[in-house]
C-alpha cells in the first residue's frame, strides 16, 4: 500500500488514514472529531452503479436535458458510517455533485465542475472526483446532464472506494486535536462557500 501523502492523492484511491487514527470531518457547518475503528473496501462493481434514468422515473433523459438532483440509496449511511469515494459516469452524460442537497461540490463562485466520461482521460485514477458521505440523513444527490442534442436511454454513474466506521472522541480529545496536540486527518465532507 503507498504511504499517506495527502487526501486527494493522485494515485489509486487508498484509506486517508489507518484504524485507530483520527479523522476531523467538516460537516453541516463545522468540524467534527471521530477516531477510525474499521476500514474496508468498496470495489468498483454493479451493485456500486446508479442508473439515473431508471432512479427519476423517466424513460430517457432528454436531449441536452437535466434529471434534477436524486437521492442515490446505494450511498445512503449509517450513523457512524462515513465512505470515501470516487466516481465516474459509465454512458454519454455528466454528473453534478451536491452534498447536502442544497451545497455543491466542487464550486467557485462562478462555475460547477462537472464529472464526465473524459474525466479520466487526465486524471487517470479519477482523484479529482473523491468527495465523502458522513452519516446517516448527510446524503448526497446526483444531479445529470445530457451534454448531447438527442435522449438517450442510460445515465449510469458508478462509485468506488471505502467505507470508514466511526468512534466520537471524548470532548477531551477534541479540545486536544483543536490545540493542535493531538494528530488528526482533516477532511473536507461537505461543500463549503467561503
Amino acid at each position: 500500500m503507498p504511504l499517506l501523502s495527502g487526501i486527494y492523492d493522485s494515485g489509486p484511491i487508498s484509506p486517508i488514514a489507518k484504524i485507530k487514527e483520527n479523522l476531523s470531518i467538516w460537516t453541516l457547518g463545522q468540524w467534527a472529531h471521530y477516531r477510525i475503528e474499521f476500514i474496508e473496501g468498496m470495489p468498483r462493481s454493479s451493485p456500486m452503479v446508479a442508473e439515473m434514468v431508471v432512479l427519476s422515473g423517466a424513460t430517457t433523459i432528454a436531449a441536452n436535458g437535466t434529471i434534477q438532483q436524486t437521492l442515490l440509496n446505494i450511498l445512503t449511511l449509517r450513523d457512524r458510517e462515513f465512505v470515501h469515494l470516487r466516481w465516474e459516469p459509465l454512458d454519454d452524460v455528466e454528473g453534478v455533485l451536491w452534498e447536502q442537497a442544497g451545497t455543491g461540490r466542487f464550486v467557485t463562485r462562478g462555475v460547477h465542475a462537472r464529472v464526465t466520461p473524459f474525466s479520466g482521460e487526465r486524471d487517470p485514477n479519477l482523484a479529482a472526483t473523491t468527495f465523502w458521505i458522513l452519516g446517516k440523513d448527510r446524503d448526497m444527490n446526483l444531479e445529470v446532464r445530457n451534454p448531447l442534442p438527442v435522449a438517450q436511454p442510460l445515465a449510469r454513474f458508478v462509485f468506488f472506494g471505502y467505507r470508514y466506521v466511526l468512534k466520537a472522541l471524548s470532548s477531551t480529545e477534541v479540545a486536544e486535536i483543536e490545540a493542535g496536540r493531538r494528530a488528526t486527518t482533516w477532511v473536507p465532507a461537505e461543500g463549503r462557500a467561503n
